[in-house]
C-alpha cells in the first residue's frame, strides 16, 4: 500500500508503524515488532533453498499469490549443469505455488520492482537479496533478508523486525563533474566505515542528493548494505521522500565539495583510490551492469562515451542492461548500435557477470573493471581475477584504452 511520509519524522519508523501487524505501542528504535509487506520477492539463487524449507517443514501455500514474485535474474544464461539443475528446480516450485513469476531475460528484480510499482512511496518490500535496499530511492522501506524469513513471510504474510535507529546524512557541497552517486557513497564509507551506519535507517540529505535524477538516486541506494544499514532513503526534488530536518537525530555532516572519481581497488569496495592514483592500470576484461549501474542512463553514458571509438583489442566490454524496458529503451535511443558499434558485448537483461553464476567469467590473472556493487575476491566465479570497481564513464573509457583512465581523460 502507498503511503503519504511526511517531514520532521524518521521515515523507516513511519512506514512500519503503517504495517503493523495488529500490534500497539510506539514504533521506536530498538523495539522487536511484526509487520504485514506489501510485496515479497524471490531471486533464482535461492529459490531452491526456500523450496528446501517448503519441504522440510510441510508448507504448500503463500500467503497471497499475486504479491510474492519469483524473479530469475541471477542465471539467465546457465552454463553449468548442476545450476540449470537448480533453475529447474526453482521453476518448478513457482509454478507449485502459482505465484508471480518474472522469467530470465526480463531483468533484475530490483530493477523491475521499481517498473512494476513495488517500489512505491512508503510501501514495505522483503526481498531474498541483499541490495533490496534500492527501494529507498522510491520512499520505500526495501529489506534485504535470508531464506528462512522470506520463507516465513510467503507463508504467513508477516516479518518480524528490530525498528532501526536512524542517522542522517548530510551531504554538502558539489563533486567534481566526472563523480557519480557511487563515488560519494563509497568515499563516505571509506572515511566513515560502517560502525556509524550498522543496522541503521539511513537518510541522506542535502541540495546535491535532492538533483539527482531517478536512476543516479537508485545507484546512490543500492549500496547502502554496503555501507551495514539496515536502509536508505534518498530525497527526491519534488519532496515526495521528505529526508532530513527530524529533531533529535544522529547527524553526520560530510563535504564533497570537489569530490573525485574514486576506484575500488580489490578486493573489497571501502578500499578506494583516487582515479588518478589507479590510472594507468590494465584492464582485460569491463564489465557495465548491475543493480547498481544498468539503467538508461548508464547505457546513455557508456554509449556516448565510446561513440566513434573502438574498444581496445585484449580488452573485453560486457554490457547487461538491468531490465528489458531499459533494453528497448537503450535500443530505441540507439545507444546499443553504438555499444555494439564499439565492440561491446550485449548480454540479456539480468545480473549478469556480477555474481559469477554464468558468463563470461574472467580469466585466471584477469584485472576486471566493473560497476557492480561489490568486488569480494572469486565475485564473478574466479578467485584468481582481480576486480576493481568505477562508474560507468570510467569504465566506457578504460575499455577504449585498456586501462584505467586518469582524470584529465573524463573530459
Amino acid at each position: 500500500m502507498t503511503q503519504e511520509l511526511k517531514a520532521g519524522l524518521p521515515l523507516a519508523e513511519q512506514i512500519i508503524a503503517g504495517h503493523l501487524a495488529g500490534e500497539d505501542g510506539p514504533v521506536e528504535p530498538g523495539r522487536l515488532v511484526t509487520v504485514r509487506p506489501d510485496r515479497v520477492y524471490v531471486q533464482d539463487g535461492n529459490a531452491p533453498t526456500i523450496a528446501k524449507l517448503y519441504e522440510q517443514h510441510g508448507f504448500t501455500t503463500v500467503f497471497d499469490p499475486e504479491r510474492v514474485s519469483f524473479v530469475f535474474d541471477h542465471s539467465v544464461l546457465v552454463a553449468d549443469v548442476s545450476m540449470a539443475d537448480r533453475m529447474k528446480e526453482a521453476e518448478v516450485f513457482a509454478a507449485r505455488l502459482g505465484v508471480d513469476v518474472r522469467s530470465r531475460g526480463e531483468g533484475i528484480s530490483h530493477v523491475l520492482a521499481a517498473e512494476l510499482g513495488w517500489f512505491a512511496l512508503g510501501t514495505l518490500v522483503l526481498g531474498s537479496d541483499s541490495h533490496t535496499c534500492v527501494g529507498g530511492a522510491f520512499g520505500s522501506l526495501g529489506l534485504g533478508m535470508g531464506a528462512s524469513d522470506i520463507t516465513a513471510a510467503m507463508v504467513t504474510g508477516t516479518t518480524w523486525l528490530k525498528v532501526p535507529e536512524t542517522v542522517e546524512v548530510r551531504l554538502t557541497g558539489t563533486p567534481e563533474r566526472g563523480a557519480r552517486a557511487r563515488d560519494v557513497l563509497l568515499t563516505l564509507l571509506n572515511e566513515q566505515g560502517e560502525e556509524p551506519f550498522l543496522y541503521r535507517s539511513v537518510e541522506f540529505n542535502g541540495p546535491w542528493p535532492r538533483s539527482l535524477s531517478g536512476d543516479a538516486s537508485a545507484s546512490l541506494a543500492s549500496l547502502g548494505v554496503e555501507l551495514g544499514a539496515k536502509c536508505v532513503f534518498v530525497p527526491d526534488e519534488a519532496g515526495t521522500i521528505p529526508t532530513g530536518a527530524t529533531a533529535g537525530l544522529r547527524e553526520i555532516s560530510f563535504d564533497i565539495s570537489g569530490l573525485q572519481p574514486v576506484v575500488s581497488l580489490p578486493h573489497l569496495p571501502a578500499k578506494i583510490a583516487p582515479l588518478s592514483d589507479a590510472a594507468g592500470t590494465p584492464i582485460d576484461y569491463v564489465f557495465i551492469g548491475s543493480c547498481t549501474n544498468s539503467r538508461l542512463e548508464d547505457l546513455a553514458e557508456a554509449a556516448a562515451t565510446v561513440d566513434g571509438h573502438r574498444v581496445r583489442f585484449g580488452t573485453q566490454l560486457v554490457v547487461t542492461p538491468g531490465s528489458l524496458r531499459v533494453y528497448r529503451q537503450a535500443m530505441r535511443a540507439g545507444y546499443i548500435d553504438t555499444l555494439l558499434s564499439a565492440g561491446a558485448v550485449i548480454t540479456p537483461p539480468g545480473c549478469g557477470a556480477c555474481v559469477g553464476t554464468q558468463g563470461p567469467l574472467p580469466a585466471r590473472g584477469d584485472n576486471v573493471l566493473s560497476t557492480m556493487n561489490r568486488n569480494f575476491r572469486g565475485r564473478m566465479g574466479n578467485p584468481e581475477a582481480n576486480i576493481y570497481l568505477s562508474s560507468p564513464v570510467v569504465a566506457a573509457i578504460t575499455a577504449l584504452l585498456g586501462a584505467i583512465p586518469a582524470v584529465e581523460d573524463l573530459v
